[in-house]
């Protein structure tokens, strides 16, 4: 990660521990679907795992180690003090909305799409089978849409849809992924960017694992 770029985001990893504890923690706990721990923490499932958030200071940490690391990506934990800081508590509509959809998603899908959709395509464009696997390692529930298509919770209130169309003679690969229609009542139009990015990535990178 560029010097520049890591400085970005650590100064945003700051503001987000600032806003996280600007909430009460039961506020908090009533809204997000995390579970308390102690007297002053919380868990919180993130990308089909457990992580400890310590309140008010914000460190993240998960609840098993893994054998790939054990270390929390800065990303991660910046989107999950925003998705605690921003949740309002609304369940999962069934709705699925665009990228494009969400307020402002039009001005960065093109990045979006680069970034976290043709990717998917690449990767699992002739290996449904494997993108299934990777999906339901996350939690993810089938879907009536595209050759193959998981509703995955990735946190508590708020599920993104991965969808595959597998390639043929005539057509590439291609891969979309939806948004609760609620999704913007938790996190905001970039988080939600990243958000995307990072489950794309946690799919392919479960996958890759797999055949290691």
């Amino acid at each position: 990660m560029a010097k520049e770029e890591l400085k970005k985001y650590r100064d945003a990893l700051e503001h987000a521990k600032r806003e996280f504890a600007k909430r009460s923690l039961s506020k908090i706990l009533d809204l997000s679907g995390a579970e308390p721990q102690g007297e002053s923490g919380l868990v919180i499932r993130y990308g089909g795992a457990l992580y400890q958030v310590q309140y008010p200071g914000g460190d993240i940490s998960p609840c098993e180690l893994k054998e790939h690391g054990d270390g929390v990506e800065i990303t991660d934990r910046i989107l999950i003090l925003q998705y605690l800081t921003e949740v309002c508590g609304v369940q999962p509509s069934g709705k699925w909305i665009s990228f494009r959809e969400v307020p402002w998603g039009n001005n960065h899908y093109a990045a979006f799409k680069l970034e976290a959709m043709e990717p998917l395509a690449k990767r699992f464009g002739s290996s449904p089978a494997e993108f299934e696997l990777a999906c339901q390692k996350l939690g993810g529930k089938k879907l009536a849409m595209g050759d193959r298509a998981f509703a995955i919770p990735v946190f508590p209130k708020l599920q993104l849809a991965f969808i595959l169309w597998l390639a043929d003679e005539e057509w590439p690969a291609r891969a979309n992924i939806l948004f609760d229609a609620t999704a913007s009542m938790h996190l905001n139009t970039e988080g939600l960017e990243v958000l995307g990015i990072n489950t794309a990535e946690r799919i392919i990178s479960l996958s890759d694992r797999q055949e290691e």
